[in-house]
């Protein structure tokens, strides 16, 4: 036979019942129910003031809440948020002081529960465990344009059948976004056009880090791009991050998320609109949005431009005093004994450093503190390519036991 399942409210008037029938006292139907003397006395009290639905389970929740969050916060939350969609409870949280001048606004997890219950954030599935990359060290930012961080997007085509390919900079120490430009493609005038207008505005960096793509790199000696001989020229360093790893320059990837969630999808009629929907974007970004690396500071409020200003007349000093160093002529060659030898495209009107290896007496071959490879001694040799562990704090050669190709 099946066991009955009884409710608590039918114990309850099953306990007034037999209470109110005079054959039990109330320890004794206490002790046949399991519940003390003063949770019987209880029903009893308020079967007599309300009858059996006064037996009924109450509700535990406060009958006022001194800390709740008024509906004028409220509707500034939901404001900020459908202002702004990509941003979080942190970032509202800060705005709810900065722009509406709260002096004690919701805590985050409050602003939180307020976007859910209006169906403003949506549910993430939790990844799963990811094995921490090994690699070298890169330069951390310490200052304002200590390191700028340089990318294009990724292109996509405007409303009219354009393409565009946004160049994006970021001084990496102040999240500040510095450029924005939708180019026409990604090619080594229209960037190096693009820095030279930036460096004449907000002045020269010390590092540059970029990815191993195009223009940025080549299949050439130490890697080098026109592009990236330019700027070692003049006086920034370039760091390459490892091959296939963005999260070698995390934050400005990050960046990128944000930019096109929030300017590029859908992408505007024509460049034009786009570019004054990309200038738009980086004002609120560098002037609006709280940053949590900033300790919920506006990028604009730590940036400042650096004091080193672009003058291509000045030619920073690339090597010691001594070195021997030949130009390289609009075809990529330098003339060594009598001969040419093929150092590459990349190079033309730059000088390169000559030194002589006294072990394998080849004559090693570097621009600025970039090791390209080895020469031959013999006429009309290309140089023999060095590999480089790019994500040292310098470049350094490791040479490769091949012989010279023709």
């Amino acid at each position: 036979m099946p066991w009955k399942n009884v409710s608590s409210m039918e114990q309850k008037q099953q306990f007034v019942s037999l209470a109110g029938s005079g054959r039990f006292t109330v320890t004794e139907l206490c002790g046949q129910f399991g519940i003390s003397r003063k949770t019987g006395h209880k029903w009893l009290a308020r079967h007599a003031v309300g009858g059996m639905k006064a037996l009924a389970d109450r509700s535990r929740a406060p009958k006022s809440v001194t800390c709740r969050t008024s509906e004028e916060v409220e509707r500034l939350i939901v404001a900020e948020k459908r202002l702004h969609a990509t941003w979080g409870p942190k970032k509202i949280q800060r705005v709810l002081t900065t722009k509406h001048g709260l002096e004690t606004p919701p805590v985050v997890s409050t602003v939180g529960e307020v976007l859910k219950r209006h169906g403003m954030v949506a549910e993430r599935r939790r990844r799963g465990a990811v094995f921490k990359a090994e690699r070298g060290a890169l330069t951390v930012a310490e200052r304002c344009n200590h390191v700028l961080g340089v990318d294009f997007k990724g292109w996509f085509l405007t409303g009219d059948g354009h393409r565009c390919d946004p160049l994006t900079v970021t001084d990496l120490f102040s999240r500040f976004v510095l450029k924005v430009e939708a180019l026409p493609e990604a090619r080594t005038a229209w960037t190096m056009n693009a820095f030279r207008s930036l460096f004449r505005r907000q002045g020269l960096p010390d590092i540059i880090r970029v990815d191993n793509g195009a223009p940025f790199a080549s299949n050439g000696p130490g890697g080098l791009s026109k592009l990236s001989v330019w700027w070692i020229g003049l006086g920034i360093e370039v760091q390459f991050s490892r091959p296939a790893c963005p999260q070698d320059n995390g934050s400005h990837e990050r960046m990128h998320r944000t930019m096109k969630a929030e300017c590029c999808k859908p992408p505007s009629v024509n460049g034009f609109a786009q570019q004054q929907r990309f200038d738009r974007w980086r004002k609120e970004f560098n002037e609006e949005r709280p940053h949590e690396a900033l300790g919920m500071r506006v990028p604009a409020d730590v940036y400042h431009p650096s004091a080193r200003r672009l003058d291509e007349r000045i030619k920073p000093r690339l090597y010691e005093p001594g070195v021997e160093t030949k130009r390289v002529n609009s075809a990529g060659y330098i003339s060594l004994n009598g001969g040419v030898n093929y150092v590459g495209e990349s190079f033309v009107g730059v000088d390169v450093a000559l030194q002589r290896d006294e072990t394998s007496g080849l004559l090693l071959v570097r621009y600025a503190n970039v090791k390209l490879g080895s020469l031959a001694d013999s006429n009309n040799a290309r140089i023999v390519p060095t590999y480089y562990n790019y994500w040292q704090d310098k470049l350094v050669g490791m040479a490769q036991s091949t012989t010279p190709s023709e």
